[in-house]
């Protein structure tokens, strides 16, 4: 606006040149205007002369209107619109640095948040672990207990067998022997038998 408001000035001079010009040269294009059929170029005609000085004027007050009245304003209307385009530009670069803040508190929170989760995780695992293996290492010596106490049962139950099978075989040897040669044997003598063949079989 500013080219604007040179240029226009050197225009309405140049104009202003060019009829003062024309006013200088009216004299010895006179003769050809009338010759030719142009009364309107007589420059010896006062109407002539009045128009062209009202065209003068004409001329210089637009000038005076444009320089001092529309081009101020019109210079006033781009410098309030530049301005305003500058503080909504400010204002979109600090709302810009604002947004980067708040994604960047955002994504600092999320990765504190996924940090704290897994912490948690680990925690939560870690604890999982020791705690199976306290329960496989009760479940164990329960196990360990339970296994010896039916070892132990075993023992007892096959000691008591045999103790029956014995009495058993002693009682069955002495009633082939009674039966077989019609009299009795020592006990003692049986009980040595049915050891010896028992030792033998075990």
């Amino acid at each position: 606006m500013r080219r604007f408001s040179v240029r226009f000035p050197r225009l309405v001079a140049s104009l202003v040149g060019g009829v003062a010009l024309s006013i200088l040269l009216a004299p010895a294009l006179s003769t050809n205007a009338m010759a030719a059929g142009m009364p309107q170029m007589d420059f010896k005609n006062p109407l002539v002369i009045a128009q062209i000085g009202w065209v003068l004027v004409i001329f210089f007050c637009l000038y005076l209107a444009v320089k001092y009245f529309s081009i101020p304003q019109v210079e006033q209307v781009i410098h309030n619109r530049r301005s305003k385009i500058d503080g909504d530009m400010d204002s979109a670069r600090q709302a810009k640095a604002q947004a980067d803040k708040a994604v960047e508190a955002l994504n600092k929170t999320r990765s504190e948040a996924a940090a704290e989760a897994q912490a948690k995780i680990d925690t939560i695992i870690h604890e999982t672990r020791v705690s199976s293996a306290k329960q496989m290492q009760e479940l164990q010596a329960r196990l360990d207990n339970e296994t010896r106490e039916a070892e132990t049962r075993i023992v007892q139950a096959r000691n008591s067998a045999l103790k029956q099978v014995d009495q058993m075989a002693k009682d069955v040897a002495q009633s082939l022997v009674k039966q077989l040669l019609n009299e009795g044997v020592k006990d003692e003598i049986i009980d040595n038998k049915v050891q010896q063949i028992l030792s033998v079989k075990s």
